[in-house]
């Protein structure tokens, strides 16, 4: 079997532009790309020599339909993306027990199971990129458990980084500020929101491939996330949680 990298959420903005810029490297075979979306998942497969569809919902049967398929085809996994996500902008007393349930399941079981999943099948030089959030340098109100998600997921990564080091696998924690794709919302309430430092999928996917290239266990793609986490580390954290209400409450 061939060299294959494998993107959950692949559908959206910032799967896509992973499998745009994946395509083009010489040492990938193939690109399994996951989601939800059919008719997208087959817009990619046309428009990529490399892209192979898996048509699954990571929450429902899509964990048992990779792991048949790492299975019986045996690859080479030489990159793993843990893209898949949920967002969330609002009052954490308005979501229900059902969506913080599957929030938690996706942004941290499912990440977490596919690494497992998929370790058995890397070899020395292989990568993984897990998409955590330039919220993960402290709890953001408003995005409560986003916020929460988002710092497990880096955690997470920065413990394999050292676990894995030995067996040179490289493991990133890719923490952006807002991007710019579908998955944020544009408006709240009827106001338009004003997003700090929000930046391209193509910038953050670009910084991203790099930092794992290089070995590095965190990835700060744009200016924004690099001095957040900084202003995040010297600031109290009741002060930059009064500033944040403060910036985002207004769209609540």
């Amino acid at each position: 079997m061939g060299r294959v990298a494998i993107v959950t959420g692949a559908t959206g903005g910032l799967g896509m532009e992973f499998i745009n810029s994946i395509n083009s490297w010489n040492d990938i075979d193939e690109i399994w790309a996951i989601g939800r979306n059919i008719d997208k998942l087959n817009t990619l497969s046309s428009s990529y020599s490399k892209v192979r569809t898996i048509c699954a919902d990571l929450l429902d049967n899509g964990m048992e339909l990779i792991s048949d398929r790492l299975n019986n085809e045996h690859p080479d996994v030489r990159l793993l993306i843990n893209n898949a996500g949920i967002g969330y902008l609002g009052l954490y007393e308005d979501m229900d027990s059902q969506k913080v349930q599957n929030f938690c399941n996706l942004n941290c079981t499912i990440p977490s199971m596919l690494i497992t999943l998929v370790l058995p099948y890397m070899r020395e030089g292989s990568g993984i990129l897990n998409i955590s959030s330039a919220s993960s340098f402290q709890p953001n109100p408003y995005l409560a458990i986003y916020s929460a998600s988002k710092v497990y997921l880096k955690n997470l990564s920065r413990a394999l980084y050292v676990e894995l080091k030995p067996k040179h696998i490289n493991v990133t924690s890719v923490c952006p500020g807002w991007i710019d794709t579908e998955m944020l919302p544009k408006e709240n309430n009827g106001k338009k929101i004003k997003y700090t430092g929000i930046i391209s999928a193509k910038k953050v996917v670009s910084k991203a491939l790099k930092d794992n290239l290089k070995g590095k266990d965190m990835s700060t793609p744009g200016l924004f996330s690099k001095y957040f986490r900084f202003y995040s580390k010297v600031t109290p954290t009741r002060i930059v949680m009064s500033q944040w209400k403060h910036i985002i409450g207004k769209y609540i």
